[in-house]
C-alpha cells in the first residue's frame, strides 16, 4: 500500500507530464485543465505540488 507521500508524487509526476504537454503545444495551463488531464482533483494537485517530491532526473514545474 502506498503512503500519503508516495501517493502524493505520483500525481506531482503525472501533473508535471500533462504540463510538459501543454508546454509543447503552446498552451497556457491552469490546475482545472490539469485537472481534467490527469484525472485527479484540484486540491490533490495542489497538495501534491507542496508535499510531492519527483525524481531529479525530472524537471521540476
Amino acid at each position: 500500500m502506498l503512503d500519503i507521500h508516495d501517493r502524493y508524487s505520483i500525481v506531482l509526476y503525472q501533473t508535471h507530464m500533462a504540463k510538459k504537454q501543454a508546454t509543447r503545444k503552446s498552451q497556457k495551463i491552469t490546475i482545472q485543465m490539469l485537472s481534467q488531464y490527469t484525472g485527479f482533483s484540484e486540491e490533490i494537485i495542489l497538495e501534491a505540488l507542496e508535499f510531492g517530491t519527483i525524481s531529479p532526473d525530472s524537471c521540476c514545474l
